[in-house]
């Protein structure tokens, strides 16, 4: 036996554990006891603080490199285009998604406008992505939880749920857009607190709880959602801006986060995201179980020069038809709920739009676009590791032609490998009977 193991044998038990936790500090990587990097369903389900999350992650990101995951995230502008083939773009992203292991294709919720409203119903979306996928992870970004009875989103995922075996995760949002609320105009004022309320109750559902509802007699009825879900949790994440209240209230749920860092440079997303994982510690959910990912326009390619251009037009216009919805909604806006979004569109012309959408462009591209060779978008995902960040969710459905897409994939691909966490997860983590490559 050496000296050293003479002398941490004649340490006392307590010794014993001092020793063990400066030895995580040092690594900052604690495991589980058997050594097995936790699955991509331990890392996700988590419902309202009963979930098992006692033991910290190892969390990707973070100076130490320890890597980060990659999503694809779907958001198109362009929802009142002709085309019959309105969702080959989608279809074929997310088998390439699951073929190359990607953690989740994420599909949105946007009604009655072209900014989006090629999504409006996203467990619709994730239940057709079910039967043509096996592994990768399918998630709303976002079911506008104000818009819905709970009962119903719970049901609708529930099923989504066992046509993936078990895949499914759901980030639950606000809403903002008056638009979408002509479908219940009378939750916009308190939008924000029927999200937290309806979430708890979306997960009660889920794991097996009741819900009294108004029968049409007037009485009672309790009710139980069917078929029952495959996962015991609901696998939850918030849709946050940089409002620091929602991301303390994620926190306190225990819920994972979904943001964007337009209007969050990565010193002010730092600074939120440890709010998040303080949230989490005092509501004794472990900090680094809780995932952080970021939203960001992506497409990459062998020469930046050449990216820039390739993405420039399409990029551009995205961005005036974001500012556009703003514009067109601003009365609105500024009448229910004001915001300096809408109240700085004032005497606005098309050409002023068409300038302020070009230099956005400008000012983004090297700072907060994941567009550009794989070395230089490198940098950005190591400034949001630093920042605390888990994972990029690409958001690639701007514009660019099929086959352009297609291509930056391949990319993409590379760099999402070349920020791989050391200890991936397993593949088919999700249910025994998921079949593998």
């Amino acid at each position: 036996m050496s000296d050293l193991s003479k002398r941490i044998e004649s340490l006392s038990p307590k010794q014993r554990d001092l020793l063990r936790l400066q030895q995580q500090k040092r690594t900052r990587s604690p495991l589980p006891s058997n050594g097995a990097h936790p699955s991509p369903r331990s890392l996700s389900a988590e419902g309202r603080g009963t979930q098992d999350d006692s033991s910290p992650v190892e969390r990707p990101g973070g100076a130490g490199g320890r890597g980060m995951r990659f999503s694809l995230f779907f958001f198109s502008d362009d929802g009142s285009k002709d085309e019959p083939d309105k969702y080959r773009l989608l279809i074929e992203c997310a088998k390439f998604a699951d073929a190359n292991s990607f953690s989740a294709v994420w599909t949105p919720e946007r009604h009655f406008q072209d900014f989006g409203g090629l999504y409006p119903n996203p467990s619709v979306l994730a239940a057709a992505l079910a039967m043509i996928t096996e592994r990768v992870e399918l998630r709303a970004g976002s079911v506008v939880v104000p818009l819905h009875n709970p009962v119903r989103i719970a049901e609708e995922w529930s099923v989504v749920d066992n046509l993936s075996r078990g895949r499914v995760a759901v980030s639950f949002a606000s809403g903002w857009h008056p638009l979408d609320f002509v479908l219940a105009p009378e939750s916009y004022p308190d939008r924000r607190e029927r999200l937290f309320q309806n979430v708890r109750t979306i997960q009660d559902l889920w794991a097996g709880g009741s819900l009294a509802l108004k029968g049409v007699d007037g009485g009672e009825v309790k009710v139980r959602i069917v078929p029952r879900p495959i996962q015991p949790r609901l696998p939850t994440w918030i849709t946050i801006g940089n409002n620091p209240e929602s991301w303390v209230r994620a926190g306190e749920m225990g819920a994972h986060v979904l943001t964007a860092i337009v209007r969050q440079p990565p010193d002010v997303l730092a600074d939120r995201i440890r709010l998040y994982r303080e949230a989490r510690a005092r509501h004794g959910h472990a900090p680094n179980a809780g995932q952080v990912a970021v939203m960001l326009h992506t497409f990459l390619g062998e020469d930046d020069e050449t990216v820039k251009e390739q993405v420039r037009a399409p990029l551009a216009h995205y961005f005036r038809s974001n500012i556009k919805q703003v514009e067109t909604q601003k009365d609105v806006l500024l009448k229910a709920a004001p915001t300096p979004a809408a109240s700085n569109l004032d005497n606005m012309t098309d050409a002023d739009l068409d300038v302020v959408a070009a230099r956005a462009f400008e000012r983004y591209f090297d700072s907060i676009l994941l567009c550009g060779t794989p070395a230089k978008c490198s940098r950005l995902v190591a400034t949001l590791a630093d920042a605390g960040v888990d994972e990029i969710a690409c958001l690639i459905d701007f514009g660019l032609p099929f086959d352009t897409v297609m291509e930056g994939l391949r990319h993409l691909n590379v760099l999402k490998k070349n920020h791989a966490p050391a200890n991936p997860p397993p593949r088919a983590a999700h249910t025994p009977g998921v079949k593998t490559l």
